[in-house]
C-alpha cells in the first residue's frame, strides 16, 4: 500500500455532479496532480475514487505497450484509470489537455473531452485500450452485464458519487472499512 497515494478533495462536499463547472474544476486539478506525480516518476497508474478491483491487475498493466494504457470507455479512451509513462511527449499531452480545459468555459467539459481533444494534436504518443470484458466501464459491467472476466469495475456512466455508491451497494461490492484507506499516503488538493 505504501505505492499508493490518495488525493482528497480539500473540502468535505460530496464530489461536484458531472457536467458542472465545478465537475470540471475538479477535473482539471486532476489533471494537474497527474503530470505532477508524472514529473516524479516514469510511469504512474491513475485510479479515479470509483473503482472496484476483483484481483491484482498491474503486472498485466504494465506488460501491456503504449505511452498511455487505458480504459476504454467506448466514446473515449478513459481518463479514470490509465497508466501513463514519463516521456516529454506524454506530459506534454496531459499539460495541453490542462490548458485545453482552462481555455473552455464550457462546464459540460471535463478532463476526458480535453484528453481526447488534444491527443489526436499529440504525435509521438502511443494509446492502448484495454480489453472492455477485462476493465469494463459501469455501462459496459452494470447495464451490459458483461462480468465473467472482469479485473475491476469502474462505476462510471452516473451523475455522482452517491449514485456511484449505491450502484456498488446493491450490487454487494462496497466495503466501508479504512483498512486499505489507513495504509496509504493521503493528500489534500
Amino acid at each position: 500500500m505504501e505505492l499508493f497515494h490518495c488525493y482528497i478533495l480539500g473540502s468535505q462536499q460530496d464530489a461536484a455532479t458531472y457536467g458542472t463547472s465545478e465537475f470540471r474544476s475538479i477535473t482539471t486539478r486532476k489533471l494537474q496532480v497527474i503530470r505532477d506525480n508524472m514529473l516524479l516518476d516514469n510511469a504512474i497508474l491513475w485510479v479515479d475514487n470509483d473503482i472496484v478491483f476483483f484481483e491484482n491487475c498491474l503486472n498485466d498493466i504494465l506488460r501491456r505497450a503504449g505511452s498511455f494504457v487505458m480504459q476504454d470507455d467506448l466514446w473515449s479512451p478513459c481518463t479514470g484509470f490509465f497508466l501513463a509513462r514519463t516521456t516529454s511527449m506524454s506530459v506534454g499531452l496531459i499539460t495541453r489537455a490542462i490548458q485545453w480545459l482552462i481555455e473552455k468555459k464550457d462546464p459540460q467539459l471535463n478532463d476526458q473531452h480535453a484528453f481526447n481533444s488534444v491527443r489526436k494534436l499529440s504525435w509521438g504518443n502511443t494509446i492502448t485500450l484495454l480489453p472492455q470484458d477485462e476493465y469494463p466501464n459501469g455501462k459496459v459491467y452494470f447495464q451490459d452485464g458483461r462480468k465473467s472476466k472482469a479485473k475491476m469495475v469502474h462505476s462510471n456512466y452516473l451523475m455522482n458519487t452517491a449514485q456511484k455508491v449505491e450502484r456498488f451497494k446493491e450490487a454487494g461490492l462496497w466495503d466501508e472499512s479504512d483498512d486499505a484507506f489507513n495504509l496509504v499516503h493521503k493528500y489534500a488538493i
